[in-house]
């Protein structure tokens, strides 16, 4: 079955490079709504002429759209995720190939995904291959943002799923993922007491002293065998240097394996007591991505990822990797999640962002086999 998919997308090849281009070719950058709605009507155009599918459109109220389609009638459901937003400013990027690399805005990170999980449709119909379960698909507008708008949506439709599968680019060494790190961020406020530094310095209470003591505590909250990074990126405090500071704000980026481990940094750190007396302290929690923990679930996805990989002459294994995805609250909902099922390449949000083109056929393979086989 995988060669018979197979030989069909490399039959197809200049229609599926084709659609590619076009895709790439209709700019999204996550910011811009205008041409972020242009390239959602370019998607759905391919989604209805590859599929016959007739796509359904969740309105967001700051336009970051989620399109939905749907294919096959068993009575299991397996989701497919991907989104059609990029990084890229729009016009910055160039669509060219050069050697074995297609360069373009999204190639890779996603939009070649999301041609991918077309084609797979319209090869089961073309080949009259039943999937033996109801495919739901779903691409957001606003995952290079956190998916604020998408998330409850892509959770909703994730419900009662016996997989969900993402269409996100491989790691860039072909590797699968099966987990993915969470990431807390947290602003810590200290209030001290201003006072003259020369006459009055008695009378003052300095909040960066505070701060010091804290962000030393802090950074050592990280647990590399865990899997834990806990960083102290930005701080600030004070006025003018002969005045004592009253107030002293600092930022801490924290990235995590295990939700035990999340909950492990957030008590340690909206619960630590002052050391210097007379200051208070406030701490503000930006909740980030849930944690794709590396379950049996997620393993048993992988197997049957790798099984179909051979046959297609793929040979990768998985990763836990940084960096989230939607596929972090699904899979914290129990559901088992596959990610890395889009194309091979590399260097993601950056001006040089590429996918291997001889391996975008087989990789598309790939997510056919496995959508059947699970």
């Amino acid at each position: 079955m995988e060669q018979k998919i197979l030989a069909y997308f490399r039959e197809h090849e200049d229609e599926i490079f084709a659609d590619l281009k076009t895709l790439v070719a209709a700019e999204a950058s996550t910011s811009d709504i205008k041409e972020l709605a242009e390239c959602r009507k370019v998607l759905e155009r391919l989604i209805k002429e590859r599929t016959g599918c007739e796509p359904y459109v969740y309105r967001a109220e700051n336009g970051h759209d989620v399109v939905r389609f749907e294919y096959g009638n068993g009575a299991e459901k397996v989701l497919l995720i991907g989104h059609y937003d990029t990084v890229h400013p729009i016009g910055a990027l160039q669509y060219y190939k050069e050697g074995n690399e297609l360069h373009g805005p999204g190639v890779m990170d996603m939009k070649s995904g999301l041609i991918s999980a077309i084609w797979n449709v319209k090869a089961y119909r073309d080949l009259e291959i039943d999937p033996g379960k109801k495919l739901v698909f779903a691409f957001n507008g606003d995952e290079e943002t956190g998916s604020p708008e998408s998330e409850a949506i892509i959770c909703e439709l994730a419900k009662g799923a016996k997989a969900a599968l993402v269409c996100e680019p491989c790691v860039s060494n072909g590797d699968l993922k099966t987990g993915r790190k969470g990431t807390l961020n947290f602003i810590v406020k200290i209030h001290g007491k201003a006072s003259h530094a020369g006459s009055a310095h008695k009378d003052g209470i300095n909040a960066i002293e505070e701060m010091a003591k804290e962000v030393l505590y802090i950074q050592g909250l990280t647990d590399y065998e865990a899997g834990t990074t806990v960083n102290v990126g930005v701080c600030s405090g004070g006025t003018k240097v002969n005045v004592v500071p009253d107030l002293a704000v600092f930022e801490v980026d924290c990235r995590y394996k295990t939700k035990k481990e999340g909950e492990r940094i957030r008590e340690a750190i909206c619960g630590l007591a002052v050391g210097v007396p007379g200051t208070s302290r406030e701490v503000m929690v930006i909740d980030g991505k849930l944690p794709m923990e590396e379950t049996e679930a997620n393993l048993a996805l992988f197997d049957v990822a790798k099984q179909c990989g051979e046959a297609l002459g793929l040979s990768f294994s998985h990763q836990f990797v940084g960096g989230g995805s939607d596929g972090n609250e699904v899979s914290a909902m129990g559901i088992p999640t596959l990610d890395g099922l889009g194309a091979h390449g590399d260097l993601a949000h950056t001006p040089n962002e590429y996918l291997l083109i001889d391996q975008f056929i087989p990789r598309m393979a790939l997510l056919g086999a496995v959508i059947v086989k699970i």
